[in-house]
């Protein structure tokens, strides 16, 4: 006898899965185990179900896939009452059918039983796997028998999952399917959402798809996710005909795996997505049980920084178009002298109680519709543009101040996002957490935590002769600069873009060439440039680097540079990354 899971284990993160994706698995389950008995059922957590099948195997999580296990969990002692439940209502059914509502995350597994008069009654175990909303919901005839999680009005205003409600599937998204719809017709749609950028008009346009497939397909075709309007659309329908013809013809799949090693989604077209390890793997399945049995790294903290960073960027960058409207109101602020210029010049043209009035202007001879308060008589009109006139001239400097604070804050929170990025370390972590505690972005929390210890940047030794030390956040990167680095030492860093200070020291009257290049090629890989080609990276000697009384940290300013071209290539460096 072999077995069902659905539910990956207690502790699991979901995985995002797409639509496509969620396909292959359907077809998967469909070719292994459609016809299957099912024989046993039980819930080793209260978020996951095991299915034991008669002759065949199934595995999959209930957050976002189902497959075939090569390994079970423990059984717990006592069952749940759902569990209970469906041991009442499905043990001994035949598995007749596997759907997928179209290319929706959702999956319907119809099973018919014998009832007690000798007919077949036929259920549905219908698995929704939508993310933080995913269930289980047992049905007969169309009406709901339960469900994992009961949904209520108050939860939802779309619909109710409620023992004896009428099953209402989760909203239908709208669009072109992406595997079957003509590439070109894609096309033209993204096309039309000229207002939305190219990620999300793909997204909008096609069904199955999301940001992470949407993304290698626009890479492919040569487009930027961010820019708006579409100019080669044809290149774009090409790269969907290329996935069109890939899922038909290979079962290849890749698995995006983060730095806290966990698989974050699998995609059917492979990627050089830098934020992530790919794998490939020769069909679903075998991509699927690798998620199952990967070990999560204890970085939680990792997590929680990055999104604070990343939501205090988004709200910076909000912030910087209300900064430039009002920059260019208050220098529109002459503007507001000749209103009021001209309005003292015809005060006796001008009765209180008027909401406006038209006059010539006394500098040209233009007209000017003025607004006027009715309130107000014609004298305290003009006293009030004179009034604006001067709040905007004043404001001027203080509205740009606040745009140059604002733009640096934003460059500043790139910098820590880079070395976020890099973090593979605990204590690299409890730096950077240091750094954003002291910089405000984060509360200390009442437990009152250690002070990091001394910073200890990334050291290697390409040669016995030669040192490198690469810092891999902003305290580790001003310790690199100005405690370990000394005036002649060379300091390289990537050019216009967050990364690792690097200071290359030698015992040589000169460094090697193929020193040098390494250390570029680390700098490069230690940034937000990592997987570039041809990066610029600029070096100087250490004695030409200056850090700015009251800079934030990593920040500095340099002369006398030179800047070299390189591609971080991961072969070279994996000795040592090692």
């Amino acid at each position: 006898m072999r077995s069902a899971i659905i539910g990956k284990g207690k502790e699991g993160s979901a995985m995002n899965l797409e639509g496509l994706t969620i396909r292959l698995i359907c077809d998967n389950l469909k070719e292994n185990i459609t016809g299957r008995t099912i024989s046993r059922i039980v819930m080793p957590w209260k978020s996951s179900l095991v299915l034991y099948l008669r002759g065949a195997a199934l595995c999959a999580d209930l957050a976002s896939s189902l497959y075939i296990p090569d390994a079970l969990p423990e059984n717990p002692e006592v069952p749940s009452a759902f569990c209970m439940l469906l041991r009442k209502h499905l043990e001994e059914g035949r598995i007749d059918s596997i759907e997928q509502s179209g290319l929706d995350r959702v999956i319907a597994f119809e099973i018919d039983l014998l009832s007690g008069g000798g007919r077949i009654v036929t259920k549905k175990l219908i698995f929704e796997l939508t993310g933080k909303n995913s269930n289980i919901i047992l049905t007969e005839g169309g009406k709901i028998i339960d469900s994992l999680k009961h949904v209520g009005r108050g939860k939802s205003s779309y619909r109710s999952v409620l023992p004896g409600l009428e099953y209402v599937p989760p909203p239908v998204k709208e669009g072109l399917d992406i595997l079957t719809a003509d590439p070109e017709a894609i096309a033209a749609a993204v096309a039309e959402s000229a207002k939305k950028d190219l990620e999300h008009a793909l997204i909008s346009a096609a069904c199955g798809i999301g940001r992470y497939t949407a993304g290698i397909l626009l890479k492919e075709a040569g487009l930027s996710a961010k820019d708006t309007g579409l100019k080669d659309a044809g290149k774009l329908a090409g790269t969907i005909k290329k996935l069109q013809d890939k899922v038909k013809s290979s079962k290849s799949v890749y698995a995006l795996i983060s730095r806290r090693n966990q698989v974050v989604t699998i995609v059917p077209l492979p990627t050089k997505d830098t934020d992530y390890e790919v794998m490939e793997f020769n069909g679903i399945n075998a991509a699927l049980n690798f998620a199952a049995h990967l070990t999560p790294a204890a970085l939680q903290q990792q997590e929680v920084l990055t999104k604070t960073v990343a939501a205090e960027t988004v709200r910076l960058k909000k912030k910087l178009p209300a900064l430039h409207g009002d920059l260019n109101r208050a220098e529109n602020a002459e503007d507001e002298r000749i209103i009021a210029d001209t309005l003292m010049a015809g005060l006796n043209l001008i009765k209180k109680g008027q909401a406006s009035v038209k006059l010539q202007s006394i500098y040209d001879e233009k007209m000017l519709d003025i607004p006027l308060s009715p309130v107000l008589t014609p004298s305290e009109n003009a006293q009030r543009y004179y009034k604006r006139y001067n709040k905007f001239k004043r404001a001027i400097n203080e509205i740009k101040n606040q745009i140059a604070e604002t733009e640096r804050q934003i460059a500043y929170l790139e910098s820590i996002e880079a070395s976020l990025l890099t973090a593979q370390a605990r204590n690299e972590i409890d730096e950077i957490r240091a750094e954003m505690l002291a910089a405000g972005l984060i509360k200390e929390t009442r437990k009152k935590r250690p002070a990091p210890a001394k910073p200890a940047p990334l050291h290697i030794k390409p040669s016995a002769d030669t040192d490198i030390y690469i810092g891999k956040n902003n305290r580790q990167n001003d310790y690199v600069t100005f405690t370990l680095g000394s005036p002649k030492d060379l300091w390289l860093h990537v050019k216009d873009i967050p990364g690792s200070h690097v200071i290359l020291k030698t015992t040589l009257s000169a460094p090697r060439r193929e020193d040098i290049l390494t250390a570029a090629r680390l700098a490069t890989w230690f940034s937000r440039a990592r997987g570039g080609s041809n990066v610029p990276v600029d070096m100087t000697e250490r004695r030409n680097v200056k850090k700015p009384s009251g800079a934030k940290p990593g920040f500095v300013i340099f002369t006398g540079q030179t800047t070299l071209f390189v591609t971080p290539d991961e072969a070279s460096l994996k000795k040592y990354l090692e």
